[in-house]
């Protein structure tokens, strides 16, 4: 009687194993995605389910955890001659949150094509381009999931319209130096704390950092002249408005959202906002001493103060004003300073919010070297809206462009947007929804946008905020942003790393989107981003750290760190391997002055303009116009007819375009350099001293 017993309970547990194998499995658990040469839209489907598992890494799956839906692809070359905005994408879906499935799919030799692995979705889709013949395996995982059921499906077709892009995501492979840390005495009033850093370098290489200490407690700022592997502090500019470094951590009007720009001629300014006004600090020798105007505005109530320079003594200063024009509003001040920031006589609204454009949180500004426009970036209320402020005529007048409209109820204040100009005059932009960091870019001035693409991507960066990006040649951008594998910003156990990543085809619509982490963990626990309304202990690194591109073309990284600290205290690493975002012979000049060019619109005529400057030591900028879409071709050679360089050899866009001639590895002489485009031809000549 026992043995039979026995006997039936081994067949029943067998029995209840294998079915749930069976309901695990991919139902199909293969298929075939065909259409004919001229055929349309073809799709697929499977499902799987339901899991009850946790698996952050994919090479660890069972059949417990994972499916595996094996999808051959048979789809004739010729089909996407007709069908040129077709490709194949893949599509999870599942019902509920908190559960959380990752996609990753495999070519026939086991290498990853593409993954889709945020968080806080019901979704994971990847596009997988203009697949032709071939058998791809479709790994979905259980990254966290309770008896749940999903949805799978391909599709050849074109582009889903949900407003946003996909991306194809990679392994960066990027490297960066041991994080150097920012090291200065006590201060008087918040003991040694830095938050909110930023850096910027001269034309002459020296790397400058700036970090908060809070108000009353100044800003604090270090100086490499290494590239980065060493920093000597130069004290507060704004500390006791000493105007010297003797002045140390000393209290003053200032301590509070700096923020650090370089001029062309390696003027260095650094603003700071206090209770009454921002303090307004420039040095034209290097840090060793400071002009200080800590009343630089006389508009009352502002916040967040942002700074750009344009050429030398010209620095734009923005910020927030708090309940302005109508009761509860708020609205953007752009201010111009024609003296090196020592007064801002120029003072512009640019948001109008009785007109129906009110800003949130307020991003960068920046400057665009080739002609002058200034733009500013902002979220507008109440929350689920991307605008830039621009302007043409030197800040006299600004425009309010809408840039990216999200869905009700979805915010875009995590915490600022950020702008930035790439050597070729367009426009990218980041911004984060609390969960994902989004880029989106502009190659005409702003008047239109790409859908916005995804760049997080991964399980250590399930939770994504306060992103920062800086630009190189066109089309080419780095970002960074605090990254967890936590689901939840605000836990207790969250563990946060900074994530990089590089795309060099930001305008494709399936940009490639490089990354990985940047440091070790520098955080842990809850980072909250509201500001002024987070809990007491959320909000202990403020609110951002920073990138800039070098004149190498390698990322720099500013970032507060409480890991290791008590307090949090700034740290610099610099990148040390993997591609750039900046060609030869733009490598080692961010901040060549160029020839203005007033206009927006689409010039009239093809020309070419002189290098600025000329003559020039190591670097020079040229400049030409286009009329149409042209392939052009610029090309110099020296003085016997010998070609030394091409620095354009591809298709452009109707418009007016920069770029930059590095000339450190050949001698002093006459140089000549010659624009063709279509039957246009012009030969223009430059000179170079050493």
């Amino acid at each position: 009687m026992c043995n039979r017993l026995l006997t039936r309970l081994i067949v029943i547990t067998i029995t209840m194993l294998f079915t749930q194998f069976l309901i695990l499995a991919a139902t199909p658990s293969s298929g075939t995605l065909t259409t004919s040469a001229n055929g349309g839209v073809a799709n697929i489907s499977w499902t799987g389910g339901p899991f009850t598992a946790v698996t952050a890494d994919p090479s660890l799956c069972t059949s417990q955890s994972c499916d595996d839906f094996f999808l051959t692809v048979n789809i004739p070359p010729s089909f996407y001659t007709t069908n040129l905005n077709f490709s194949v994408q893949v599509l999870i879906t599942w019902a509920s949150l908190p559960n959380d499935f990752d996609l990753y799919v495999y070519d026939s030799t086991g290498a990853l094509i593409n993954s889709s692995t945020q968080g806080n979705t019901t979704f994971e889709d990847v596009d997988l381009g203009q697949l032709t013949t071939g058998t791809y395996n479709i790994q979905v995982v259980a990254y966290s999931t309770v008896n749940e059921l999903y949805n799978g499906s391909a599709t050849v077709g074109p582009p889903p319209a949900d407003q946003l892009r996909l991306a194809n995501y990679k392994n960066g492979n990027f490297l960066f130096t041991s994080p150097e840390l920012m090291n200065a005495p006590s201060g008087l009033v918040l003991g040694v704390q830095d938050l909110e850093p930023r850096s910027a370098y001269d034309t002459s290489g020296n790397i400058y950092v700036a970090a908060i200490q809070g108000v009353p407690a100044g800003t604090d700022v270090w100086k490499s002249v290494d590239g980065g592997a060493s920093f000597t502090y130069l004290g507060q500019p704004d500390g006791g408005q000493a105007a010297s470094i003797l002045a140390g951590r000393t209290p003053g009007a200032g301590g509070g959202d700096e923020d650090i720009a370089i001029g062309t001629a390696e003027r260095i300014y650094v603003a700071s906002l206090w209770l009454g006004s921002v303090t307004m600090c420039n040095s034209n020798s290097g840090g060793a001493a400071w002009l200080v105007n800590p009343l630089s505005t006389t508009v009352p109530l502002d916040d967040r103060q942002w700074i750009a320079p344009y050429k030398d003594k010209i620095v734009y200063m923005t910020f927030k004003q708090l309940g302005v024009l109508l009761a509860g509003t708020e609205s953007i001040f752009v201010l111009k300073s024609f003296d090196g920031g020592l007064t801002f006589p120029q003072i512009t609204e640019a948001t109008l919010p009785q007109f129906g454009v009110q800003p949130d949180d307020q991003g960068n500004i920046v400057v665009d070297q080739n002609n002058g426009n200034v733009y500013t970036v902002f979220i507008g209320h109440p929350g689920n809206s991307v605008y830039i402020a621009r302007s043409t005529d030197g800040g006299k007048s600004f425009t309010d462009l809408l840039v990216h409209q999200g869905p009700a109820g979805e915010s875009f204040q995590n915490v600022f947007p950020i702008i930035a100009i790439d050597r070729g005059g367009n426009l990218h932009i980041v911004y984060s929804n609390g969960t994902n960091i989004y880029l989106t870019s502009s190659k005409d001035y702003g008047n239109n946008w790409t859908l916005p693409v995804r760049v997080n991507n991964g399980i250590q960066t399930k939770t994504a905020l306060s992103p920062w990006i800086d630009a190189g040649d066109a089309g080419k951008v780095d970002i960074m942003w605090w990254a967890t594998n936590s689901s939840d910003n605000l836990s207790d156990s969250a563990l946060w790393k900074v994530y990089f990543a590089q795309t060099r085809n930001a305008f494709e619509r399936t940009p490639v989107i490089s990354e990985n982490a940047a440091t070790g963990i520098f955080h842990t626990g809850p980072i909250c981003v509201n500001g002024t309304g987070c809990a007491s202990g959320t909000r202990n690194l403020a609110e951002y750290a920073s990138t800039t591109v070098y004149r190498d073309g390698n990322a720099m990284i500013v970032y507060p760190d409480d890991q290791h600290t008590t307090n949090p205290l700034t740290y610099f690493i610099k990148q040390t391997s993997g591609p750039i975002i900046v060609s030869q012979e733009g490598s080692d000049l961010n901040k060549a002055e160029a020839s203005a060019v007033p206009e927006l619109n689409i010039p009239h005529h093809f020309s070419l303009a002189q290098n600025y400057p000329n003559p020039f030591n190591p670097s020079t900028i040229i400049t030409y116009s286009l009329k149409t879409i042209s392939f052009v071709r610029l090309e110099v050679y020296n003085s016997l007819g010998q070609k030394v360089a091409t620095l354009v050899n591809k298709n452009e866009d109707a418009g007016i375009h920069s770029t930059l001639f590095y000339a450190n590895r050949l001698p002093s002489g006459v140089y000549f350099y010659r624009l063709k485009t279509g039957s246009f031809i012009k030969v223009m000549k430059m000179e170079l001293m050493k």
